[in-house]
């Protein structure tokens, strides 16, 4: 099953239960059409504490509201996205 979360305004984080995957890929590209030649980064092999920073961020549908809609950035929305940095 593959879960989106807006990482910013034009990144998105795919997460795939079947292979324990994170993708990290443009905004434009469907969850549906995210492999790895198409995607910023991979992370293979999930931790815990990756997946617990992946439910914490925003839902996608975020990114296409006004830019005040979206979340200010938090000293912990910093870290997560310096570890999903490409």
């Amino acid at each position: 099953m593959l879960t989106s979360k807006a990482l910013n305004k034009k990144t998105t984080v795919t997460y795939c239960t079947a292979s324990n995957t994170l993708f990290v890929h443009k905004a434009n590209i469907a969850p549906k059409n995210v492999y790895s030649t198409n995607s910023l980064r991979i992370l293979r092999n999930v931790s815990n504490a990756q997946l617990s920073a992946f439910k914490q961020l925003p839902p996608t549908y975020l990114q296409k509201a006004k830019a005040r809609a979206f979340p200010a950035f938090s000293s912990y929305v910093n870290a997560v996205t310096k570890m999903f940095k490409a």
